[in-house]
């Protein structure tokens, strides 16, 4: 069967497996309101109040955090075979696959905070003191969570990459440099996926950078206490994506996105040998 075809049965798949969670964690977090609000309509729920976020999906060890994992150390066998096949003779693309397997093999342990959540060791007190240059927001043992410069640049530069290379080199005509149009758009079916990901991404950057979502005002109370939403915060909310971390969303797809570009990349070097 073709790699197209492959991706395609993949994300329908990965697209029903994402759908779930997504109504799932919806409904853990703000279903008990929908089935108070239209009791003969949303009549089922497994939510039983405000508790936020499905713990189980969405919180540290979780399905979303686990999938992460192994998408990601798929990813890194594939280019670490590559690397020892020693079948490339283009220093960029020599270049470009040390750069990516130094890349993935980072984010993979800063992932399982260099195998702290599978080896139950104490973080040092340079990361748990408040007081210090390096104190880390969740007292784990990673870099990430100590600084913006770990988490937020990275996270922006991996952004632009999923979602935007493609269509630049597209627009700046890059693509006419052939080493260049194969690192980055080793398949044009790609596009599906940096498409999905600014779907999900605007909305959320808009009407966080604008500071939209109250929600103070998402919660309507009377006398005998929750009433209903507010129609626009929960419109908001949904769109957004308020009702997970979205962060973890946000890497979920990125991860899918190495993991099919690396398998594309490899066809690529494969029919031009």
């Amino acid at each position: 069967m073709p790699v197209e075809k492959y991706f395609l049965n993949c994300n329908k798949t990965f697209g029903s497996f994402l759908l779930l969670l997504l109504i799932y964690s919806f409904d853990f977090s703000l279903g008990w309101g929908m089935n108070l609000m239209f009791p003969n309509i949303y009549i089922f729920t497994h939510g039983v109040g405000n508790q936020g976020f499905s713990p189980l999906i969405w919180m540290e060890n979780g399905i979303i955090e686990t999938s992460q994992a192994i998408i990601l150390m798929l990813t890194l066998l594939l280019l670490v075979n590559l690397y020892f096949a020693k079948k490339i003779t283009s220093k960029l693309i020599n270049v470009f696959l040390i750069i990516k397997i130094i890349g993935i093999t980072y984010i993979f342990f800063e992932e399982l905070s260099w195998g702290q959540h599978l080896l139950k060791f104490d973080s040092p007190e340079i990361l748990t003191n408040k007081e210090s240059l390096f104190y880390n927001k969740q007292l784990e043992f990673n870099l990430h969570n100590i600084s913006n410069l770990f988490n937020e640049l990275p996270r922006a530069l991996i952004l632009m990459w999923c979602s935007l290379s493609i269509p630049m080199i597209k627009l700046f005509n890059y693509s006419k440099i052939n080493n260049l149009k194969l690192i980055i758009e080793p398949s044009k079916s790609l596009l599906v996926l940096s498409y999905l990901i600014l779907l999900i991404t605007i909305p959320d950057l808009i009407i966080n950078k604008l500071e939209l979502i109250d929600n103070s005002k998402l919660f309507i109370f009377n006398d005998k206490g929750f009433e209903r939403y507010d129609l626009f915060q929960l419109f908001l909310s949904t769109i957004s994506f308020n009702f997970i971390r979205f962060s973890e969303l946000q890497e979920f797809l990125f991860f899918y996105y190495f993991f099919w570009h690396t398998i594309f990349f490899i066809k690529a070097l494969e029919a031009r040998s």
